[in-house]
């Protein structure tokens, strides 16, 4: 899966992922209790790819 890092710092031992309350382009931010690294994940934006996929016809 393809993630956009908000703030990334170098994993340590007790990395994981935590679904925060934060939300950016409608996807929900994520944070690793270990390193503090924040991102989302791109597949989970809402209206980006609905916008990008309707074609006029």
């Amino acid at each position: 899966m393809s993630a956009r890092y908000l703030v990334s710092h170098p994993c340590e031992d007790a990395c994981g992922t935590i679904e925060t309350d934060e939300r950016v382009e409608g996807a929900p931010v994520y944070r690793c209790p270990g390193c503090d690294s924040t991102w989302i994940e791109l597949h989970e934006r809402s209206g980006i790819l609905s916008d990008t996929a309707k074609k006029p016809g």
